[in-house]
């Protein structure tokens, strides 16, 4: 006897799809999900989604970061090797603003 292990179905608009995403939910079916080349508003809601809190923990994480590197550049720059060059402070914001730049997008992305 063979199983049945997914069924596939093409709508001819969003609008179809969103009307049978919701029914589909209201069936009672779990573990489902839909396939747009675009996306839908309140697609989300029709399938019963909850909100996610990949943001919350991606700001963390690039807040984290940030004060990470900070404290990293300042240690390096005016604690453990305090060196004035040119006239310039122990720590400037505009010539670390990249480096803070590039570890918050890396860790965020991490």
């Amino acid at each position: 006897m063979s199983r049945i292990y997914g069924i596939g179905a093409e709508f001819g608009n969003a609008a179809e799809l969103y009307e049978a995403a919701r029914h589909i939910r209201d069936a009672g079916f779990k573990r489902w999900d839909v396939y747009s080349p675009f996306p839908i508003h309140g697609m989300d809601a029709a399938m019963g989604l909850k909100k996610s809190a990949v943001s919350f923990y991606t700001l963390m994480a690039g807040i984290g970061g940030a004060l990470g590197i900070v404290g990293l550049i300042v240690y390096a720059a005016a604690i453990n090797y305090p060196l004035v060059v040119q006239g310039k402070p122990y720590f400037a914001f505009e010539p670390t603003f990249p480096i803070m730049f590039e570890v918050v997008i890396m860790i965020s992305a991490f």
